[in-house]
């Protein structure tokens, strides 16, 4: 059996926790973080070369009948790239032979007994239910995804999520969107999947795993807003890391992060290049008079006295400015470009 990358991540520390196995470590306990994805039952002394890795190798110990046996067991487990073993207590002995303990706690591969009246064929039972039930959901979500990426898109109707969202026992007056990468946990609502990005509807605005786009909430006729809003969030996310909401685009910084460097090329060029330029051929400080410029909003008083300046004198280097840049400091547009040129060029 291949890996299967739709089946949601498991490790032997959760595998432990399944009620119906009663497993009981005894040994190997670095190991547990190990993802698991398919039982394996085998009596060979080498059973390295039949596994394909991720396994849980299930044994009797009818081959291990003396502590070389036992060590050269586990360490063919952990050459196949075997997750962990479990020992099936009664029917070649009664304990879990201490060889094979001290040779998985040496290599830190994990190793269970199992109790006597749980059959091997329980784990591969569960483990085939596991998978058919990870792929049905799967496809629901991705079917969830395509209806809305077409919301999205206008083509399709908030409403068709109605009874999907109630099902879910969401409240219909406060719905928003997150868009993530890379989920596998559960998150409360209902999750969608659009290729390699989850989009989650959800009252909850902190179950996200990052990096994440988080929409504005509303109503449902308000979802196509904050599904835009999130996957433009989620592309800001992944540029910065961490967690953008909504309300973080509408700034102006938010903006100019959202500009490639192709984009933001001519600001740098035309405008911040010949006043670094001309700063460093003269001696000037035609940069810092602009940067203060622009943090005191354009006001030439302000600026004045946060540089100790001469009003006139300050006037003089923003017309400097001017002939350098072919932008007027003292014109709103204009200034825009600047404020563009001086943040790109940091």
């Amino acid at each position: 059996m291949t890996s299967d990358p739709a089946v949601p991540h498991l490790t032997v520390r959760q595998l432990l926790e399944v009620p119906r196995f009663r497993l009981r470590l005894v040994a190997g306990e670095g190991g547990l973080d190990r993802s698991v994805r398919w039982a394996h039952s085998t009596e060979l002394l080498d059973p390295g070369p039949y596994l394909r890795g991720g396994e849980l190798v299930l044994t009797v110990g009818a081959s291990l009948r003396d502590p070389a046996a036992c060590a050269a067991f586990a360490e063919s487990v952990k050459a196949g790239r075997g997750s962990a073993i479990a020992y099936g207590l009664g029917d070649v002995t009664d304990d879990v032979p201490e060889a094979l303990r001290e040779t998985c706690d040496r290599l830190g591969l994990p190793l269970a007994e199992v109790p006597a009246e749980v059959p091997f064929l329980s784990f591969t039972e569960w483990f085939a239910e596991r998978l058919a039930f990870t792929r049905d959901e799967r496809h629901e979500r991705e079917e969830t995804g395509r209806l809305l990426r077409m919301i999205q898109q206008g083509l399709a109707s908030a409403g068709a999520l109605r009874e999907r969202i109630e099902d879910a026992g969401l409240d219909p007056a406060a719905l928003l969107v997150i868009a993530m990468d890379g989920v596998e946990e559960d998150l409360p609502g209902v999750l969608g999947l659009d290729g390699d990005t989850a989009l989650l509807i959800t009252n909850d605005a902190h179950a996200w795993s990052e990096p994440a786009g988080v929409g504005s909430a509303g109503s449902l006729d308000h979802l196509p807003v904050s599904l835009n809003e999130s996957l433009t969030a989620l592309d800001a996310a992944r540029s910065s890391g961490g967690v953008v909401h909504a309300s973080d685009l509408a700034t102006f910084q938010a903006l100019l992060g959202r500009l490639d460097n192709d984009q933001l090329a001519p600001f740098v060029e035309q405008i911040a290049r010949p006043l670094h330029e001309y700063d460093s051929a003269h001696g000037t400080r035609l940069i810092e008079t602009l940067r203060t410029f622009l943090d005191m909003g354009g006001a030439v008083g302000a600026t004045s006295r946060a540089l100790f300046l001469h009003p006139n004198t300050l006037r003089h280097r923003l017309a400097r400015i001017e002939s350098l840049t072919g932008r007027d400091p003292l014109q709103f547009e204009d200034r825009v470009a600047l404020a563009i040129a001086v943040w790109a060029a940091r």
